[in-house]
């Protein structure tokens, strides 16, 4: 999962610029504010400036180092997890809520994209052909939005311990708690076997 997390990242921070700087432009035109405006609300890195820029030749060497910087931050917050199994737990839940969200709003736009595709004979187009573009774009565009919320809920996630000890031989109960601002709290609790009294 740790690999597949990391590739988003990478992706996102590539695509990102890609949308904003093209390599044929010259470094004293790149619109560093549309890159800041794009990519700080999903990844957290420092404000893309000119200083920046400076220390780098071409488009191709500000994405690594951009890369380099995003895969630095994440490293950073799986730091702040008490065991790498959390986070993975973690990484699975809030991926399966994002997908699942993401596919019900892709049913119902495909649903839409069904009942008005009729019109497009009116303008010579075949409905049938017109369907299958807009349905192939539309389910790319769903997979790029799984990937940016996926990467934004787990950038932003902050991690809140609370650890519950109940008097039973056998078990401890441990609960950890994950908030978000805009998406709410995650809960994963469970027993862990108790070292102090062995079954």
């Amino acid at each position: 999962m740790r690999d597949v997390i990391y590739k988003m990242i990478t992706d996102r921070v590539e695509n990102t610029i890609d949308i904003c700087i093209s390599s044929d432009i010259p470094k004293e035109d790149w619109n560093l504010t549309e890159l800041n405006e794009l990519l700080l609300p999903i990844i957290p890195l420092k404000p893309i400036t000119a200083a920046l820029t400076d220390e780098v030749k071409d488009v191709k060497e500000l994405k690594h180092k951009l890369k380099e910087e995003a895969v630095k931050l994440y490293e950073e917050k799986e730091a702040e997890f008490p065991e790498p199994e959390a986070l993975r737990e973690l990484e699975r839940v809030i991926l399966l809520k994002v997908i699942d969200r993401k596919w019900m709003d892709h049913i119902d736009d495909m649903d839409q994209l069904r009942q008005g595709i009729g019109l497009q004979a009116y303008g010579q187009k075949d409905p049938l052909v017109e369907y299958k573009m807009s349905g192939f774009d539309m389910f790319d565009d769903m997979i790029a939005n799984i990937q940016e919320d996926t990467v934004r809920l787990l950038f932003h996630v902050r991690i809140e311990q609370k650890v519950e000890r109940e008097q039973v031989a056998y078990t401890d109960r441990a609960s950890v708690r994950y908030l978000h601002p805009l998406y709410g709290s995650i809960r994963l609790s469970g027993y862990l076997r108790n070292p102090r009294f062995p079954v």
